[in-house]
């Protein structure tokens, strides 16, 4: 479940809660002064569209930081001098310095992986857990379990093009080092470095063709 959700479920969770305690005051307060009951409806209804309302404004929020987060945005700053750089630049074309945020952000996609693969095993242990019972996997939970992994692969894919993207600078010649370095130092295959890029395995090779040819 995503943070902003959750903590929205808490907060609505914790409202009945608030509401108790804004009554039980209320009441020790008409009690002493005599005032109106109809505060005991007016205040928690009143608090009640308040506290919604920042709920709702703080999930927006969480979404519009999502959007503009380093991952999302194309054009950032340089973060020595200012200037605009992208996250495929390994240096600030006006100083010279290191693009930091390209690092912050191949950290955010190392997380991402991290994640996707924990929720990966979770989903492959409830599959197990679910085929082990005396009647085995119903037919709903074989189809959610085949859409949870569907959509973790997904995710898995584009995190993935989104890292191999920032590694090549998304220009011909960092692909080309990108992949000289998986076919020729990791010796992975062709099929697992097309898969990667989400090209075909024809492109890949015209590559590798290349990377034979500047070598000879």
């Amino acid at each position: 479940m995503k943070p902003e959700i959750k903590a929205a479920i808490m907060g609505i969770l914790a409202l009945p809660l608030a509401l108790i305690f804004i009554v039980w005051g209320l009441m020790d307060i008409l009690s002493v002064t005599g005032g109106s009951t109809e505060l005991l409806i007016i205040v928690p209804v009143i608090v009640t569209i308040i506290y919604i309302a920042v709920i709702v404004v703080s999930v927006l929020v969480s979404f519009v930081v999502k959007r503009r987060n380093i991952l999302y945005k194309k054009v950032h700053n340089c973060s020595a001098c200012g200037a605009e750089i992208t996250l495929e630049e390994k240096f600030c074309n006006v100083c010279g310095e290191e693009n930091i945020i390209r690092y912050e952000a191949l950290t955010k996609l190392k997380e991402l992986e991290i994640r996707i693969e924990e929720h990966k095993i979770k989903n492959k242990e409830r599959t197990e857990k679910l085929q082990n019972k005396r009647f085995g996997i119903s037919k709903q939970n074989r189809k959610i379990q085949n859409q949870e992994k569907e959509m973790l692969l997904k995710q898995e894919l584009e995190v993935r093009k989104r890292k191999i993207k920032i590694l090549t600078g998304g220009t011909h010649e960092g692909t080309i080092r990108w992949i000289k370095e998986q076919y020729c130092d990791l010796k992975r295959t062709i099929q697992e470095i097309a898969d990667d890029l989400g090209e075909s395995m024809i492109a890949v090779r015209k590559c590798i063709d290349e990377i034979e040819n500047q070598d000879m």
